[in-house]
């Protein structure tokens, strides 16, 4: 035992040493002719990005060492080392947090689990449509991808056992394997109803200042988001052909009659939902930003008289997540502030062919497409990913003038396509816990998903985007 930790203390040392070592040679690698404080900032990126992928200490606690790295190095000062934290990306994922919290302390999330299963009957192809299609409407009302994936997990865990499928089945398989893309693919419609879309929509409004609002967003979004959902009810049943045609889904309906009529608790937190999603689809009128209605619902939440759920319960988040949200935005700024970001844009394209390849609004596409699946493959993390990737191809694309939106829209995309790895989404991360499938399962379905996730895409460039000027 002891010979093992002192290896996994030396894995740890090592695995620390490495992104010292590389802010070191950043640090003397770049010409000493540029400001230190954009080497600086560019050094600390990349041991950022570099312990972000190997994960000797927790993410929040990398994210900590960035805002203390950056005064203490002079690459910005402790005002731009906090700005992610009076971000309003930040409060809106703290909020989201919260009203998931709210959420779960009624029936709410059961009673419309069980209820989406049931509406599309027994055989294993409309079940497998109610899996992928539930988290879809749960997208308008309740941020963060996890979030909902953690929601229906349950039901369709029961419909597993009811049938007394074994976990190694096509038929199990199937099922999580539809709710883990289902998931990943309701990101991509509703501003915030992905971590990466309300990060993409902050990006561009301090960079560019211009504004992401709902319709906006869904305008430009919604082709690709109707197609992934066919495709991958498609395709799965090819990949893992179910043995069982139908599945009892009576245990369902049992669990939804013994629930009875929605109590006041559930009444209370469907109107403030319904508040919450009329706020934020109507953002362009009143100009409130989006995290303004989630941190008005979880007041409404927790308010004596009016609430339902106390502050102990709403409280009971996952900080970490907020911290590292918190300290990503804030080294995303000083790329940004310090001239990192164009530097770095600038060294890209003098790659041979790099420029002319950027010329064609389609091989933009494509090649953004695949530069963001490489980069999310190492750098697992969607927050740094959007953070560290879109900023640089932001200034690459003004340099080149092109359409920003565009290339910010694709990366933020692709980034939800992110099917092959484990690791590379929340909701695969929830479903595999459950042991039902491995991760080379996951790799075969990945590879089809995202092959086809890119035609969706780039068929959307050539049809749609053109028509509203994107």
């Amino acid at each position: 035992m002891t010979n093992r930790q002192d290896r996994t203390k030396t894995r740890v040392y090592m695995e620390i040493l490495v992104p010292c070592a590389i802010f070191i040679v950043i640090i003397f690698a770049l010409p000493t002719d540029l400001a230190w404080s954009l080497r600086a900032t560019i050094g600390i990126t990349a041991a950022s990005v570099c312990l972000w992928v190997l994960e000797p200490i927790p993410l929040a606690l990398t994210s900590l060492l960035v805002i203390a790295a950056l005064p203490i190095l002079n690459a910005a000062p402790l005002d731009t080392a906090l700005i992610g934290f009076s971000n309003g990306s930040t409060f809106l994922i703290m909020a989201g947090f919260m009203m998931s919290q709210g959420v779960n302390s009624t029936n709410l999330g059961k009673r419309f689990a069980n209820y989406s299963l049931i509406r599309f009957g027994g055989s294993v192809q409309s079940i497998l449509l109610g899996v992928l299609l539930a988290p879809q409407l749960l997208s308008f009302f309740i941020p963060g991808t996890a979030v909902r994936t953690t929601l229906l997990l349950p039901a369709v865990l029961a419909v597993i056992r009811s049938m007394k499928l074994s976990p190694q089945s096509n038929t199990a398989k199937l099922l999580i394997l539809g709710l883990t893309f289902g998931a990943s693919i309701s990101g991509v419609g509703i501003l915030p109803a992905s971590l990466a879309n309300v990060l993409t929509a902050d990006l561009l409004r301090n960079i560019l200042g211009e504004n992401i609002y709902y319709f906006t967003w869904l305008k430009i979004t919604w082709p690709v988001w109707l197609f992934m959902i066919p495709i991958t009810w498609l395709i799965l049943p090819k990949l893992f052909p179910p043995e069982a045609k139908k599945l009892d889904i009576d245990p369902l309906r049992r669990e939804l009659k013994e629930l009875g009529p929605l109590s006041t608790s559930e009444n209370k937190c469907l109107i403030i939902l319904a508040v919450t999603v009329c706020l934020w689809m109507t953002e362009s009128f009143h100009q409130l930003p989006t995290a303004v209605p989630a941190i008005l619902a979880t007041v409404l939440m927790g308010l004596p008289g009016i609430g339902f759920v106390n502050w102990d319960k709403l409280k009971e988040i996952e900080w970490g997540t907020i911290i590292m949200i918190g300290g990503s935005l804030s080294m995303a700024s000083a790329l940004n502030t310090s001239g990192a970001s164009a530097y770095l844009a600038g060294k890209l394209l003098s790659f041979p062919g790099l420029e002319a390849g950027l010329s064609h609004p389609l091989l933009i596409v494509a090649l953004l497409i695949l530069l963001t699946h490489f980069y999310h493959l190492i750098v697992t993390n969607i927050p740094a990913v959007v953070l560290t990737l879109i900023p640089v191809m932001l200034q690459i694309a003004l340099k080149l003038d092109l359409n920003p939106l565009l290339v910010a829209i694709t990366i933020n995309l692709a980034t939800l396509f992110g099917f092959l790895l484990i690791i590379q989404t929340l909701p695969s991360v929830v479903t595999y816990t459950t042991g039902i499938y491995t991760s080379k399962e996951m790799l075969r379905a990945g590879l089809w998903l995202t092959f086809s996730s890119a035609i969706v895409m780039i068929g959307t460039a050539f049809l749609w985007w053109p028509l509203i000027g994107l």
